[in-house]
């Protein structure tokens, strides 16, 4: 008897052990909505619309790794990478719902699976990583809808759309290829873009203003003030070779126009191909690059409704008038405004001055604005607005001594 209830006991041991580790090796599913895994890297900007992501996912197997993939991919262009759409807390906390949703359902904004790219075990679960078009328009445009994110129309109805110039830097005719795919990346996404004319000269007005300031004349600078833009861009091109092929890159920098304050800088990249025609590789440069500058730019802009828009303002006076005129249109300027207002050039009979005034959309109404305000010597006329850049003379009796031809 006592060695059937030993081997009953020695039974029901192993039976239960073999159950534990039976128990211990069934693989469980992540069940909650968020990924189960947070690594994925930007690859490329593949238009103005969508981004290619390498994201991986976490699953009991290939099929359940993949959906946690495609998880991982939304996350990563929603809050990670270099220009993530939701950039404050703020918009995070207000998206949250929103995200539960896009997990639920990634494949509505996935416009593209490649085939698995790598695959290992990690413990019980299986890791694998995809490449991943993402429709990241289809994400913004849902977002502003729920008044999660602005909208560029939105911000526009306080200051206007900002406008932009884009200039060859360096590079040559592929720069140049390189300026007309970036205004249409800048115009698909809100912004109006000025061109110039095939020989266009940097008007008189702002060249010899440009001279009387004494710094080194930027010709870019010069001509986004002809053109009267609220912004420019100045695009370098350069090409490598490599192992396999060509490489591209495109060098972006923006710039404030009034102020000449740089507002962002990238550059971007291609992937490394054999191609005959080297416009391919521009273009997915380009994208590259305007993709990281674009987010920056709406973030300055927005910036700008709260504190107002940046202007350039020349008084032309002459000697003996000059500091009476000075006093009067820095004492108008400082009523429209609570921020500093920065001198950039003073002499006896020219001043220059940076404003950043709400409320004020182009370089007309701030002057209707400042002449309400002017008690200086003669009469506050108006010699050109153009944008954000505004060219004033005041002076009693006696002659301008800056002659405008």
């Amino acid at each position: 008897m006592k060695k059937f209830v030993s081997a009953v006991l020695v039974f029901s041991a192993v039976f239960l052990f073999s159950t534990g580790l039976s128990a211990k090796k069934k693989c469980e599913p992540n069940k909650n909505d968020t990924p189960a895994c947070y690594e994925a890297t930007f690859v490329e900007s593949s238009g103005t619309a969508e981004v290619m992501v390498k994201a991986g996912g976490i699953g009991c197997s290939v099929e359940e790794a993949l959906k946690e993939a495609k998880k991982t991919a939304i996350w990563f262009v929603l809050e990670s990478g270099e220009q993530p759409i939701l950039k404050s807390d703020a918009e995070k906390t207000k998206a949250y719902g929103f995200e539960i949703k896009m997990y639920q359902n990634p494949d509505k904004y996935i416009r593209w699976t490649s085939d698995i790219k790598s695959k290992s075990k990690t413990g019980d679960k299986t890791k694998a990583v995809y490449l991943f078009r993402v429709d990241t328009a289809m994400i913004m445009q849902e977002l502003a809808a729920a008044g999660v994110i602005s909208t560029m129309e939105e911000i526009s109805e306080e200051i206007g759309l900002p406008t932009i110039s884009v200039f060859a830097d360096k590079g040559g005719d592929f720069a140049r290829t390189a300026v007309t795919v970036i205004q249409e990346y800048f115009q698909d996404n809100d912004l109006e873009v000025f061109k110039a004319s095939q020989g266009a000269a940097v008007d008189k007005i702002v060249s010899k203003i440009s001279m009387l300031e004494g710094a080194e004349t930027d010709p870019m600078h010069d001509m986004a003030l002809t053109l009267g833009t609220d912004i420019y861009a100045k695009v370098n091109f350069s090409e490598m070779r490599g192992s396999i092929g060509s490489k591209a890159s495109v060098t972006l920098e923006v710039f404030e126009t009034a102020s000449g304050k740089l507002l962002a800088s990238t550059t971007g990249y291609s992937a490394e191909r054999r191609v005959t025609d080297k416009n391919a590789l521009i273009q997915e440069a380009v994208n590259d690059a305007a993709s990281k500058v674009l987010s920056q730019i709406k973030k300055e802009w927005t910036k700008m409704a709260k504190s107002g828009k940046p202007f350039k303002i020349t008084v032309l006076s002459n000697s003996s008038d000059g500091a009476a005129a000075d006093e009067a249109v820095y004492g108008a300027l400082k009523k429209l405004t609570k921020k500093p207002i920065k001198r950039v050039a003073g002499g006896k009979s020219s001043f220059t001055y940076i404003a950043y005034v709400k409320n004020v959309s182009n370089a007309y109404e701030l002057f209707q604005e400042i002449k309400k305000s002017y008690k200086g010597p003669g009469q506050l006329e108006k010699v050109s607005d153009s944008g954000s850049f505004l060219v004033l003379k005041a002076a009693g009796s006696g002659e301008i001594e800056l002659k405008i031809e």
